[in-house]
């Protein structure tokens, strides 16, 4: 996520306001990058950070009561703080906490103007299916047009199942195989999906999609991670 880290905010804390002008300063760099139309991939960090920052803030209560250690880093997966057994200056972990409850609106505020653009941009994408769909839509083809450079980015998608030992989820693949370009002005995207049929013999009536938009917004970094997820949202629906 650039110069915005987790370890600013729970780490090296000795003079807050410091610590305060460089998060400020991390903040501004990536509150630019949104009002330039560019989400990712800094909104999908943002979110988990957010996250992770209001999960331990929340749970300030039982830092708090504990017997006072040392502050050794965090634990992402279960999003609280860890420490060893060594006793700490309670002032440090005051200090911790200090700049957490001053960070954690900032944080937020950036993150729901990022979401909000997110969901702007997922609403002006279109999503049609292309041809004759098939029952099974696990896998096949998803047509992002790029209209900046002429062309239409052409992935292959594959929904998976997975399962952890507390819950299953689902999980989706994408891999590009080629950048077309339109033959003319005819070309529809009926005849790009024929193609690909013709070439990859494997999916003989894949589950075809076609995701468009009219914002002018970069492609990279905005249009095809949303789409990525507009598509995840439909299949899984």
């Amino acid at each position: 996520m650039g110069t915005l880290t987790l370890d600013m905010f729970t780490q090296g804390v000795a003079d807050v306001e410091a610590a305060q002008y460089r998060i400020l300063a991390a903040l501004s760099g990536l509150r630019r990058d949104f009002r330039q139309n560019t989400l990712y991939p800094a909104l999908g960090d943002l979110i988990e950070l957010s996250s992770v920052l209001e999960t331990i803030q929340q749970n300030r209560e039982t830092y708090r009561t504990s017997l006072p250690q040392t502050l050794t880093g965090v634990d992402l997966e279960k999003k609280q703080l860890m420490f060893n057994a060594t006793p700490a200056d309670e002032e440090s972990i005051a200090r911790t906490f200090e700049l957490l409850t001053w960070a954690v609106p900032f944080v937020k505020e950036l993150t729901d103007e990022g979401v909000a653009m997110f969901e702007f941009v997922h609403q002006s994408l279109s999503l049609d299916p292309v041809g004759i769909m098939p029952l099974y839509q696990d896998e096949g083809y998803v047509l992002v047009p790029d209209h900046r450079e002429n062309i239409i980015h052409v992935l292959k998608y594959e929904l998976s199942l997975y399962s952890s030992e507390s819950e299953q989820y689902r999980a989706m693949k994408t891999i590009e195989i080629e950048a077309h370009t339109p033959s003319s002005l005819l070309e529809t995207p009926e005849d790009l999906k024929l193609a690909l049929v013709a070439q990859h013999q494997d999916l003989p009536n894949p589950a075809t999609f076609l995701m468009d938009s009219d914002l002018d917004f970069p492609f990279d970094e905005t249009i095809l991670p949303v789409a990525k997820r507009k598509l995840m949202r439909h299949l899984i629906s």
